[in-house]
């Protein structure tokens, strides 16, 4: 889908990682054998969702996503930039919410190139946004939601 308005999820991620003392590292490359679907394009960023990552945690789904970036981000290392990114995303499908459990920034797209950040919460210190319809949030949450193995409450 199409996004008219801009995605602020690069922006979301850098301050996410300045501002919460998630821990940085560097390692891993992407996983080999992934299945990307295409589900939101905005001026900023394509979003992509890896359909053999989809599952039930609990009473949330999981799913792993993809994000190009049109343009650099800057990364939390100072002189660093990265234009993708794969984060591992619950959602709440009832009341529309979306949280980060585990995100990594490549230098390159479709995440090729040196890894130059990685961040991660634990259960319970997930981060829930509102994951709006018509955004890019809401387009992984719906996809997400729609595909999930078994019915997810409000998918």
């Amino acid at each position: 889908m199409r996004i008219e308005k801009g995605s602020l999820f690069g922006f979301g991620l850098a301050a996410v990682v300045l501002s919460s003392g998630i821990a940085l590292a560097q390692v891993q490359p992407a996983a080999a054998g992934d299945k990307w679907y295409s589900v939101a394009l905005s001026d900023n960023v394509e979003a992509f969702v890896n359909t053999n990552s989809i599952r039930l945690v609990g009473t949330t789904v999981e799913l792993r996503a993809k994000e190009n970036f049109m343009a650099p981000k800057p990364a939390a290392s100072k002189g660093k930039t990265f234009l993708s990114t794969r984060t591992v995303y619950r959602l709440n499908c009832a009341e529309r919410k979306i949280a980060m459990s585990e995100t990594r920034a490549y230098s390159g797209k479709d995440l090729q190139g040196e890894e130059v950040q990685k961040a991660s919460r634990n259960e319970r210190n997930l981060v829930w946004m509102d994951a709006p319809r018509a955004t890019v949030f809401g387009e992984i949450l719906d996809y997400g939601c729609k595909h999930a193995p078994a019915a997810a409450p409000g998918g």
